[in-house]
């Protein structure tokens, strides 16, 4: 189509012809018939011929990485339809992919059936992406005609939240399964933990007699351990956005999804059936399973969490029960907001075993802090102490976790044994 430059330069050939006849100019005359001339020739080369014929593909290093990890990315378009004179590509990546090495936009002629590439390297962050169309410019040499739009070459681009070990925790549902693993399963039977004595039967190992309580009772005894059995784990990734401070909204969630990413892996490799249900503008879940197909499924699901706002679940009271089998061990993972612990204490009330992982958003970098702010900062730290112990209180095993820190020194030191309940 006629470019903006046509429609300037007409416009400005009237406007020297009106200034020419009416002050009597001739230079302004000579000026605008230059003009005049230089114009027609410019469109007598122009010769347009409608719509290029483009095509564009698309080629990454990988489809699904992990964050932090270095994509690399080909773009390439083939004109094929008669040549181009000049071709401005634009292939602007997606917000959370940092542009590390190379250029995005390229500018060159393209003759016909040849191609044009346009390589680059960005780092990538926690994600589901669809990598946009690739924006097009093809114009004359002389910028009087130009036609602009998008050309397709569709991908799609998965980054995985990392996880890191964190081994070592212990639970204690009212429930478990009917398969060996690590959890107390509040029975005597095969295991490490004493659990207590019972009278001798036939078929009994003998190894196992209690004889001091043989000579005590006169009696033979057995001795019994507490037997350890495999249990269903549901880790609760909290995405309600008004949960989350505004000025760290996006980084704390990457750090609540590589939390619920390691404690899924901890719980799996424990043996432990995981499922995993992202709460807050929507409800995505993954029904509970085993091994590194599952383990992987839960990733994927974890890379597509974001932030968002819900009337229906604004409140941790509307986790749905029905997928949350009665008496299993719930794990949320959530920066808590003042009235959470009355839902969790009604939860754990439920015969659910609940423990919470509560992030602390790192303090604000100022220079010079004002002290109002500095009030205001103690005053919401002693609200979330506050928090932790209405938890404790109600049952609920919170860990404070501070995202400055790594968290599986913290996960050994609170979370490694169980009391007896």
């Amino acid at each position: 189509m006629t470019a903006a430059k046509t429609r300037t330069e007409f416009t400005l050939v009237l406007l020297l012809l009106a200034a020419g006849f009416g002050f009597l100019q001739s230079g302004l005359v000579l000026l605008a018939v230059m003009l005049v001339a230089h114009l027609a020739i410019g469109l007598y080369l122009a010769q347009p011929q409608g719509d290029p014929l483009l095509r564009a593909s698309r080629r990454l290093s990988a489809a699904t990485l992990l964050e932090g990890d270095r994509l690399e990315v080909q773009v390439e378009v083939e004109n094929l339809g008669p040549g181009l004179e000049v071709v401005a590509l634009d292939d602007a990546p997606p917000s959370g992919l940092l542009l590390e090495e190379g250029e995005t936009s390229l500018t060159a002629p393209l003759p016909s059936r040849a191609k044009l590439d346009l390589r680059y390297a960005v780092r990538v962050r926690r994600g589901r992406y669809r990598m946009p169309a690739v924006h097009v410019v093809v114009r004359d040499l002389l910028g009087y005609l130009t036609w602009q739009g998008e050309v397709a070459c569709p991908a799609t681009l998965t980054v995985l939240p990392r996880s890191k070990p964190v081994p070592g925790i212990a639970i204690h549902p009212r429930r478990t399964l009917v398969v060996p693993g690590t959890a107390r399963a509040r029975r005597g039977g095969s295991g490490t933990e004493w659990f207590g004595t019972r009278q001798y039967q036939p078929g009994d190992p003998i190894r196992r007699i209690h004889w001091k309580a043989m000579a005590r009772w006169g009696k033979l005894a057995i001795v019994e351990f507490e037997e350890e059995r495999a249990a269903d784990v549901a880790v609760v990734l909290d995405v309600r956005r008004h949960a989350y401070p505004a000025e760290s909204a996006l980084d704390l969630l990457d750090d609540a999804a590589r939390a619920a990413a390691s404690l899924c892996d901890a719980f799996l490799f424990a043996g432990h059936r995981v499922g995993l249900l992202l709460y807050g503008t929507y409800l995505d879940r993954v029904f509970p399973g085993y091994g590194r197909r599952h383990a992987l499924r839960l990733r994927h699901e974890l890379a597509r969490a974001r932030l968002g706002t819900s009337a229906v679940f604004d409140r941790l009271g509307r986790l749905p029960a029905r997928f949350l089998r009665p008496g299993s061990q719930v794990a949320l993972v959530s920066p808590l907001v003042p009235g959470d612990e009355e839902d969790l204490g009604r939860l754990a009330a439920c015969g659910y075993q609940v423990m919470v992982l509560l992030l602390e958003p790192p303090p604000r970098r100022s220079g010079g802090e004002r002290p109002e702010l500095a009030l205001a900062s103690r005053l919401l730290a002693l609200e979330r102490r506050a928090m932790v112990r209405r938890l404790r209180l109600a049952g609920v095993r919170p860990l404070a976790w501070n995202t400055r820190h790594p968290l599986a020194p913290q996960v050994r030191a609170d979370w490694r044994r169980v009391p007896w309940r």
